[in-house]
């Protein structure tokens, strides 16, 4: 089953459409932990938005997660109308005194359903100790009992950790609309190697995150980023032929990935004739890559 991959409309100044994706489904997000795409939760918890530290939903994926998971089949797209936050708090503003009802019902239900649970684990208890004499029933055990006020207060609300409420807010397209989603996210890429890149090395079962906070492009991990330290710093895509490589970019580079224990890489798409194919239209090329490290030093 796909995962569903929502990608929120944008604008630049230059009246450029731009696709930033976002899973809000709990089990998208596990599904996609399996697959190694791990992507960074970007939504403040409801019990303390001012922190930025333990964020919950929606999971923002990268560009290139976005355009792997659609080419391989793993995921569909679906555009949201607007602003998520905005949508939500309209929908909230708009159907208030309905989904307060539909709470207060559904916590009634719930209550009423805790309450004969606890009646009847709280009378096989006292049967097995011998309390009173088996096959009694709930009401002879009276309502105003000092038991029964304990079980009021062991009542609970459960907290749902995920909603339906961006179901409704879909745009509805017809078929073909993915493949048209995709070609606005590929428009939108700068590099298309880099993706080359990412997708060369994510075939070969790492794990890639963003690399901005070590100058690169990607990290790269050998497997679970909470279980394994990343090894790698892949820097952006050169052109194989004609972009040379700067020696104090170099040294930098390597030094910089010694410190943080991480071997700098660089990668390059091979062309397979002299004459330069389109990126954009070619999905598999051979990648060369190169790891530098600074030895010697100190």
């Amino acid at each position: 089953m796909p995962v569903t991959i929502n990608l929120i409309c944008g604008a630049e100044e230059d009246g450029q459409t731009t696709l930033s994706p976002l899973i809000f489904n709990i089990d998208d997000i596990k599904k996609l932990r399996e697959l190694g795409i791990c992507g960074i939760l970007s939504g403040t918890l409801s019990s303390a938005a001012q922190q930025n530290i333990f964020l919950s939903v929606p999971l923002k994926l990268m560009i290139e997660e976005a355009i792997w998971l659609h080419l391989n089949g793993l995921a569909k797209f679906k555009v949201l109308k607007g602003d998520t936050t905005q949508l939500i708090e309209g929908i909230l503003d708009r159907n208030a005194y309905d989904i307060h009802n539909l709470t207060k019902e559904r916590l009634k239900i719930s209550f009423e359903l805790q309450r004969e649970y606890k009646r009847e684990q709280h009378r096989l208890k006292l049967e097995r100790l011998g309390i009173i004499p088996p096959e009694t029933s709930n009401e002879t055990t009276g309502d105003n009992s000092p038991n029964e006020k304990l079980l009021e207060a062991s009542l609970f609300i459960e907290t749902p950790t995920t909603s339906n409420l961006l179901n409704n807010i879909h745009l509805n397209y017809e078929n073909g609309i993915n493949d048209y989603l995709l070609h606005i996210l590929i428009s939108q890429y700068g590099n298309w190697d880099n993706y080359l890149l990412f997708q060369v090395l994510k075939d070969r079962g790492y794990v890639l995150a963003p690399g901005g906070r070590f100058g690169g492009k990607f990290i790269a991990y050998p497997g679970d980023p909470l279980r394994y330290h990343s090894h790698m710093v892949v820097r952006d895509a050169l052109h194989y032929k004609d972009q040379s490589l700067d020696l104090l970019e170099l040294a930098a580079n390597a030094r910089l990935g010694t410190a943080v224990k991480k071997i700098w890489v660089i990668g390059a798409p091979v062309p397979k004739n002299d004459e330069m194919e389109s990126n954009k239209t070619q999905s598999k090329k051979d990648v060369s890559f190169y790891s530098v490290e600074w030895a010697g030093f100190g």
